[in-house]
């Protein structure tokens, strides 16, 4: 937790500086294909005094005006109550990519349509899913809904696993994510809400997560910010988790 501390103490001092860009370089708006570097640590408050922190690397890059990519490389780390006081796993986590698709873009809205697909590739079995996994994601984007700098992105993934594994059961479940952004008129400031539902299909399990972003730009193109949240029903994978990031754009 000291560490959690340190990092959005530094991020949150460096929120207040003034940025230069007059361009959205905030990497809020899913139809804005950029280059873009990020880096955050997240953790999560596992149920049982249990908690799972990880460090990614995410790297963006336009293919075209109506494709991008994307990579996310994770170090991770479980940490667990044990009766003689805590255990640690620490290792390499699952490695992700995903390219996205714009089949149609108006002033008002756009579709988009992607695949993403999560490599079983962590060091230790804790610290990843056990398998590796497609999700097809298709998301309608309407631009100004409430206004000026505010945008809604409500989308619908089905993730399901591929091959099979001796250990972990297979993974079949829908996501509906329901994500919402206000960006202010200066392009320095801005805030997200997005909730999630996600239905579990083998397991039969339901529950909803719910996030929070606020950040800002800091110089030139690059930004912070700080992301916490909380896990919603019995089911939910943690009680409640915080993000903390840096961002870096570029075209």
């Amino acid at each position: 937790m000291r560490r959690i501390g340190t990092a959005a103490f530094i991020l949150l001092t460096l929120l207040p500086v003034v940025a230069s860009a007059q361009e959205d370089d905030s990497g809020t708006n899913p139809t804005s294909f950029t280059f873009d570097f990020r880096m955050f640590l997240e953790t999560q408050s596992l149920p049982g005094d249990n908690s799972f922190m990880s460090y990614t690397f995410e790297y963006r890059a336009p293919i075209s005006s109506r494709v991008a990519s994307r990579l996310r490389v994770r170090s991770a780390t479980l940490t667990r109550s044990t009766p003689n006081g805590t255990s640690s796993i620490s290792g390499l986590g699952d490695v992700d990519a995903r390219l996205l698709y714009l089949p149609v873009v108006r002033s008002n809205f756009a579709l988009a349509t992607g695949l993403e697909a999560a490599f079983n590739t962590a060091s230790q079995p804790e610290l990843g899913s056990g398998h590796t996994t497609l999700g097809p994601q298709v998301f309608i984007v309407l631009f100004n809904p409430l206004g000026a700098g505010t945008v809604f992105a409500p989308a619908y993934q089905y993730v399901f696993s591929v091959g099979d594994s001796d250990t972990r059961s297979d993974v079949s479940r829908s996501q509906i994510d329901l994500f919402f952004v206000w960006l202010a008129g200066n392009k320095k400031h801005w805030g997200v809400f997005d909730p999630q539902i996600v239905f579990d299909h083998e397991s039969g399990q339901e529950f909803g997560l719910i996030e929070a972003e606020i950040g800002q730009m800091m110089f030139g193109a690059t930004s912070s910010y700080i992301r916490p949240g909380v896990g919603i029903g019995g089911d939910r994978p943690y009680d409640w988790n915080i993000e903390v990031g840096f961002k870096v754009i570029w075209r």
